[in-house]
């Protein structure tokens, strides 16, 4: 699979598994992929309850799912309030709430 390929692939799975598991509260949720580490990072206006963390819990599973088991993949909930800007440097953006 090329790299353009697996970015694709990524993005497909994430926001597969994001269906019927955005909150209002997600602000936005970016992937990172470096060679087969994947990191899906959570970002929550607000700190993030156990609710939240249950749902990045399930996501991170449908996504895993999705991969051979030589991927590492870990997601990382953040609380960034609204109206801090999305850090969004090395990832890709695949949910962005309309604020």
């Amino acid at each position: 699979m090329t790299s353009s390929d697996l970015s694709s692939y990524v993005r497909l799975s994430l926001q597969r598994a994001l269906l019927g598991n955005v909150t209002p509260n997600i602000r936005a949720v970016v992937v990172e992929l470096k060679n087969k580490n994947i990191s899906l990072l959570f970002y929550f206006d607000g700190e993030p309850n156990d609710d939240d963390e249950e749902l990045v819990s399930v996501v991170e599973t449908e996504v895993i799912a999705d991969f051979d088991e030589d991927f590492v993949i870990e997601a990382i909930a953040t609380r960034l309030d609204y109206p801090q800007p999305i850090k969004n440097t090395n990832g890709m953006l695949v949910f962005l709430r309309n604020e």
